[in-house]
């Protein structure tokens, strides 16, 4: 590899909204100067492959049985060129980039290759789908990890959860951790005004993220405190949205609870500017980077304590923890951090002063300088 700025190539089943929104462009905006860069992911509608000089953008089949296929197809054929061209190729998943993999192992000069773990890759899918045999599912994970994560010249994790699950299948790689890229002036410049006692949910309504504990909880809370709740996020799973619309029949609390989808990262921004405390219930999760928006904003966040999320989190300091999947000390938490608006008013203060000291866009290029220099001894 010459000493000038390497050819990198990224390459992800990622699905990015056209035209691509500011943060995503000045991410790779950021990476161009320590890096030559190309982009290869999926789409959501039928505007021009082309992007720009770095995005190339696949459209994305709305059948999960086609878009695998061509996901294969795209990694074993149409890719083969562009790795060859590469000095590096980035894979920001390490499941489907097992064919990529295998098509780069049969190049005569083979790019070095950097594989990243953003969250649990054997069990989110699981969580996330109705699938009829997850076991059989969890099993060829387990493989194609296997394999990926061997053939790495460097791993990329982005909490101490995914590098745990990445030491599962490796032990000697190099493995470098900084968060995943988020872009926070949106949010930092958001006045902080909450409306008494509203709590919010944002992300997926699934099982993974387990919006149904805060329904559960707060059933159990209502004769002891007033509440509004907001769950807000892709309804990518249609039976577990069934599930939470039928216990809010059931409990009858049409009157507290407002559900809404995916909504532009400008509305993200004005529901946490509007709650009074931010709710994260997830079983599995990465890191978490709404954690991250809401204490720009100041937005007071109470997260389980699974997976990466509580790497964000001092107790009690910079946001609120609780036992995972535990009814009752999530209750006596929601219950203890209403009530108490002095204890809501320093979190948010120091959440937001933690933001702006330790996420910086500089500490992201000096993570990604780090893997480039690991693949280039």
């Amino acid at each position: 590899m010459s000493q000038s700025k390497p050819k990198v190539l990224f390459f992800s089943p990622t699905t990015y909204n056209t035209p691509l929104d500011e943060s995503i462009k000045k991410k790779f905006e950021i990476l161009s100067s320590i890096a030559n860069l190309k982009v290869f992911a999926y789409k959501n509608n039928k505007r021009n492959n082309k992007e720009s000089s770095q995005f190339y953008l696949f459209r994305k089949p709305k059948n999960r049985l086609y878009r695998f296929i061509k996901s294969v197809f795209i990694s074993l054929f149409l890719m083969r060129k562009h790795f060859s061209k590469a000095d590096i190729v980035v894979f920001q998943e390490p499941i489907l980039s097992t064919f990529s993999l295998l098509s780069i192992s049969t190049l005569k000069n083979p790019p070095k290759v950097v594989v990243e773990s953003h969250g649990d890759f054997i069990n989110t899918i699981v969580l996330e789908k109705n699938l009829i045999f997850p076991s059989a599912y969890k099993y060829i994970f387990k493989k194609m990890a296997s394999y990926t994560l061997t053939k790495a010249d460097c791993i990329r994790v982005i909490s101490s959860s995914t590098r745990s699950q990445v030491g599962l299948f490796v032990e000697s790689k190099p493995i470098v951790e900084f968060p995943a890229w988020i872009d926070l002036n949106l949010f930092l410049e958001k006045t902080y005004n909450p409306s008494p006692d509203n709590i919010l949910f944002l992300g997926s309504v699934t099982e993974r993220k387990n919006p149904l504990l805060i329904l559960r909880s707060l059933n159990y809370l209502r004769e002891k405190i007033d509440f509004k709740v907001d769950i807000v996020g892709p309804q990518t799973n249609k039976e577990y949205l069934r599930l939470i619309n039928n216990y809010i029949d059931h409990n009858k609390l049409s009157s507290k609870v407002r559900i809404k989808g995916q909504v532009p990262i400008n509305e993200v921004a004005r529901y946490l500017s509007e709650a009074t405390l931010l709710i994260l219930p997830s079983v599995s999760e990465g890191l978490g980077r709404v954690i991250l928006e809401a204490q720009a904003v100041g937005c007071p966040v109470l997260v389980s304590d699974a997976g990466g999320m509580k790497d964000l989190i001092d107790d009690g300091e910079t946001g609120f923890i609780f036992n995972n999947n535990n009814l009752e000390d999530f209750s006596e938490k929601i219950s203890y951090i209403l009530s108490n608006n002095d204890l809501r008013k320093k979190v948010s203060s120091n959440g937001r002063r933690k933001v702006l000291n330790y996420h910086e866009s500089q500490s992201f290029i000096n993570g990604y300088k780090d893997i480039f220099q690991k693949v280039a001894k």
